[in-house]
């Protein structure tokens, strides 16, 4: 997949409502060094620097989904514990994901702690009882589904097998999205994928496939037929099967399959990189991308992901830029003649300038918003040095020439400039657009370079914020 396809795959997607029930977890992350063996016993002491704490499982796939742009329902369950609010918090601070949180008081919230020495896990301790909530939570879960199922653009089944949708409970979820006319995605783990009959998309990896006994050799050719066969079976449409090292490989019920090949890149922690797969594959298809589009997108997001520390997610301009996307002409002597060019046409241009750092949903909605109020859009770009000023050290995330590569694939950006300077002053000067557009809470008299677009008879415009996305969110969240 080319960077353009990906990006107006990551268009297509902004917006779409999805509906997520599964099991939800807490992921703990000790991080510290070893530098001496224990005198009680032959174990390293690992001496603590940082502890972080993210969602997980279920909580992981629906920020996987927010990343990009959906708007996510998320349903489950958590005990009344520490533990439990803690995925709350984490999970109410995204405004893009509104968490149904039911709560049992009879089990703990599923906790995972990684103990990791220079960024190497060396040990992991789980919390959780894996046993089927009782029949009254049961039916909490299915009544609660059920009410936000209307609004749903598609369903995930996130099975981490923890009890939250146990066997007893998926024919119904499965019942009720398919009578809702709902397009499901299961990422299953119970050995039997009849328990799944009727979903549209199953997505497991290798090994979960060979539990059911179907796949005897090693060979695409071999993988293929025996997902196509169960998808048959079990009345599915098609299944994506994940291959680690080889990529990814989609089979459907018809007997096709198509393969993408692993994204070469160095890996740092596989951690999460499945809930990444079904929300990319998800989002994709909720946008109406092809499904073969759709794993292609949801390979490139996986490899952006290994790269990271811990349960990462992957943000619209990683993809984006993984794709390959080319740096476009940046210098302002060239924008400035392409302006005067637009203007001799008739065309009105609007400009919209910011670090842009880990293009995100927020930044897709602004430009998007802007440029439906003009005939071109040219973005102003903080250089590198620029961003260090505004941001501090360690910003920013991508450079400039991969912020602008990534910028200039989306469909509605005509142009990109980068400036060095503290304010995009001189660089309006040079353009002389029609409209300036900023987003938040700015008033249009305060934005840099309004007297010279009121000076052509234009005007500045705001267009608020969508949402909690950030770059600093993201950038956190992967180190």
């Amino acid at each position: 997949m080319d960077a353009t396809t990906a990006a107006n795959a990551l268009v297509a997607l902004q917006k779409t409502r999805i509906l997520v029930i599964g099991d939800v977890m807490l992921d703990r992350f000790i991080d510290g060094s070893v530098s001496r063996i224990s005198p009680e016993a032959p174990v390293p002491i690992l001496e603590k620097s940082r502890e972080t704490q993210m969602p997980g499982g279920a909580a992981n796939v629906a920020g996987n989904l927010a990343s990009i742009g959906c708007d996510v329902r998320l349903v489950s369950v958590t005990g009344d514990d520490a533990q439990g609010r803690s995925v709350a918090a984490l999970l109410g601070s995204n405004m893009a994901i509104d968490f149904h949180q039911i709560i049992d008081r009879d089990r703990p919230t599923t906790t995972k702690t990684r103990f990791r020495a220079d960024g190497q896990q060396v040990l992991r301790f789980d919390e959780e009882v894996t046993e089927a909530v009782d029949a009254r939570v049961g039916q909490q879960l299915l009544d609660t589904f059920d009410a936000a199922l209307q609004d749903a653009d598609l369903v995930i089944i996130s099975d981490y097998a923890k009890g939250a949708v146990p066997p007893s409970l998926i024919p119904d979820v499965l019942g009720l999205s398919k009578a809702a006319g709902k397009t499901v995605v299961v990422d299953p783990k119970l050995p039997d994928f009849g328990a799944y009959a009727g979903a549209t998309l199953l997505t497991p990896n290798l090994a979960e496939l060979r539990k059911t006994g179907i796949v005897e050799g090693d060979t695409l050719e071999q993988i293929a037929a025996g997902a196509s066969q169960l998808a048959v079976a079990h009345d599915m449409e098609a299944m994506l099967v994940t291959l680690s090292a080889r990529g990814m490989l989609l089979a459907g019920a018809d007997g096709s399959w198509h393969h993408a090949a692993a994204q070469a890149r160095e890996v740092f922690d596989v951690s999460g990189a499945g809930d990444t797969v079904i929300a990319m594959m998800a989002g994709a298809l909720a946008g109406g991308v092809n499904r073969a589009d759709a794993m292609s997108l949801a390979n490139i997001a996986a490899s952006v992901v290994v790269a990271k520390s811990g349960t990462a997610i992957a943000s619209p301009g990683e993809i984006i830029d993984q794709a390959g996307a080319a740096t476009p002409p940046l210098d302002w002597p060239h924008w400035a003649a392409t302006c005067q060019t637009w203007r001799d046409a008739g065309q009105k241009i609007g400009f919209a300038n910011g670090c842009f750092d880990l293009l995100h949903p927020g930044h897709i909605f602004l430009l998007q918003s802007a440029a439906k109020q003009c005939d071109r859009l040219i973005v102003g770009l903080n250089s590198d040095s620029s961003v260090r000023k505004l941001k501090g050290d360690g910003r920013p995330a991508q450079s400039a020439e991969r912020r602008a590569a990534a910028m200039i694939q989306l469909p509605f950006v005509d142009g990109v400039a980068i400036f060095d300077e503290d304010t995009p002053l001189q660089l309006v000067t040079a353009l002389q657009p029609d409209f300036i557009f900023k987003g938040g809470d700015y008033s249009p008299e305060d934005v840099v370079g309004s007297d010279i677009v009121k000076a052509r008879g234009g005007e500045v415009r705001i267009i608020p914020t969508l949402g909690s996305h950030s770059s600093t969110r993201l950038i956190s969240n992967q180190t």
